[in-house]
């Protein structure tokens, strides 16, 4: 069937970057778009109205972890100090001899609340960074039936993470490290491609600081071998800068970059903490260079990093050094629209001017960046022959106002609850604020009763035995809590 969006503005593709039409038109057919420009005058099936509204490639979430958003309740959690910007551990690591907090996750509740989401909010590509609630194959079934475009994979590591007292340990096992990397070769051999092509696999090798050099050495060969992208959370936090350092001799990027890990269609998740940054001060090193010399891609996810206080540094000098940077939520909300926002202001407040984190750049990474990383130059565009990844954002609401320059007003006053339309592969997934494929309100009923069970199953895990109102307290007083 061939579909015409007309009267938008139509954020087009010049062949070298984005281009804005206004009044534009956007015509696709099946699975690819034919057709980019002021006007069309061939026969169409069906014409949709975009008057006054953005129409865009969708937009590529790199980064995101497929879970309810209950487990992050103790991200900053008011008993521990001593994180050093790897508050995340404070959620996924158990203590000792205990289960990991999210070993109960269902893929029908958990990875359907994850993946929808953020497809809700504009994402069409997503990439869930090896979390797969309720195992790949039920995830993937999920996935591939939601309509989602998704890079997945099992993650495999050498080390878990656990908590000893209240001290942070690495338990380690390379033989489940080397199993781990041979379920993820097997899952890839087996489901990428499924779903006529919207389920592509990938390589997740876990952490830095919990993967050895070998392990990653042969995640680098099978990736090279199977011809698909891979990604590691990589400086992500001042412990593990401090630990490689003192174990290798070398910062997290040098390290990575001297077993040949570093190279294209390859990303580091955060990698905020590179031997400039302010937290660091170790001037012995130049790990931004290392990273614009090996093309590799840093995904930034800096609503995350704002939570801690923790500034990326920064957008513009990545950028400027020519690394490619895409976006990614991490924790959420699942809204790369709300991202966008957040990457331009901590740029400015990174590098003291307003005349850095321009929308453009910006609006740029979660489209451009997102399908360089894939090495995917039929997506994050809207042009012939690419892919029919369309969202259109209505532009039309209060918060907006006057729109002059509407990457501007969506970036600076948008959110995901703006996206009224998401089409994936030609797929209308969401229509007029509509959920085609899933009843969003008994999802929602059955993500409230899966967060309760996990407030409830805290002490059972979390290092300090306490509830969770104990480990991180309600913003006032509740009335009759006992």
């Amino acid at each position: 069937m061939r579909t015409l969006i007309q009267g938008g503005w139509v954020v087009g593709y010049s062949g070298s970057g984005h281009e804005l039409i206004p009044n534009g038109c956007v015509v696709f057919e099946d699975d690819h778009v034919i057709h980019v420009g002021p006007t069309f005058d061939g026969p169409v099936d069906r014409r949709v109205d975009a008057t006054g509204k953005l129409v865009s490639p969708g937009l590529i979430n790199c980064h995101l972890h497929a879970a309810t958003n209950a487990g992050q309740a103790v991200f900053l959690d008011g008993l521990k100090a001593d994180y050093f910007g790897s508050n995340f551990v404070g959620y996924v690591a158990p203590r000792r001899g205990t289960a990991v907090p999210r070993a109960g996750d269902r893929a029908d509740v958990t990875g359907t609340y994850g993946l929808w989401s953020a497809l809700r909010a504009g994402a069409t590509t997503i990439m869930d960074v090896g979390t797969m609630p309720g195992g790949p194959a039920p995830f993937t079934r999920i996935a591939g039936e939601l309509g989602v475009r998704a890079y997945v994979g099992p993650a495999f590591r050498s080390a878990s993470y656990a908590f000893d007292g209240s001290r942070i340990v690495w338990e380690w096992d390379e033989a489940n490290g080397i199993a781990g990397l041979e379920r993820a070769v097997a899952f890839i051999k087996e489901y990428d491609g499924a779903y006529s092509g919207r389920i592509r696999a990938m390589l997740y090798p876990g952490q830095l600081d919990t993967c050895t050099p070998e392990l990653l050495r042969q995640a680098r060969r099978w990736a090279d071998d199977l011809g698909v992208p891979m990604q590691l959370h990589a400086a992500m936090n001042q412990r593990e800068f401090h630990h490689i350092l003192e174990q290798h001799g070398q910062t997290p990027i040098q390290l990575l970059h001297s077993i040949g890990f570093l190279k294209p269609r390859t990303g580091l998740g955060h990698c905020v903490f590179h031997n400039g940054h302010s937290w660091c001060h170790y001037p012995y090193a130049d790990d931004l260079k290392v990273l614009a010399d090996s093309g590799v891609t840093v995904v930034h996810a800096p609503y995350k990093y704002a939570k801690m206080g923790v500034k990326f540094e920064s957008f513009e000098r990545y950028r400027a050094l020519g690394i490619n940077i895409a976006l990614g939520t991490d924790t959420y909300p699942q809204d790369l629209i709300h991202e966008m926002r957040w990457a331009a202001l901590m740029c400015r407040l990174a590098d003291g001017s307003f005349r850095v984190g321009r929308p453009q750049d910006v609006f740029d990474a979660a489209t451009l960046g997102g399908a360089r990383h894939l090495g995917r130059d039929d997506l994050g565009r809207l042009a012939p022959g690419a892919k029919a990844d369309i969202i259109v954002v209505d532009l039309r609401h209060l918060h907006y106002g006057a729109v002059h320059d509407p990457i501007k007003a969506v970036v600076e006053c948008g959110s995901g609850r703006d996206v009224e339309t998401v089409i994936v592969d030609g797929q209308v997934l969401v229509e007029d604020g509509r959920a085609a494929r899933i009843d969003e309100q008994a999802l929602l009923k059955d993500v409230q009763a899966e967060g309760e069970r996990l407030w409830k199953a805290i002490p059972q895990w979390h290092w300090t035995g306490k509830p969770l109102d104990e480990i991180v307290p309600p913003s006032y007083p509740v009335r009759g809590a006992h």
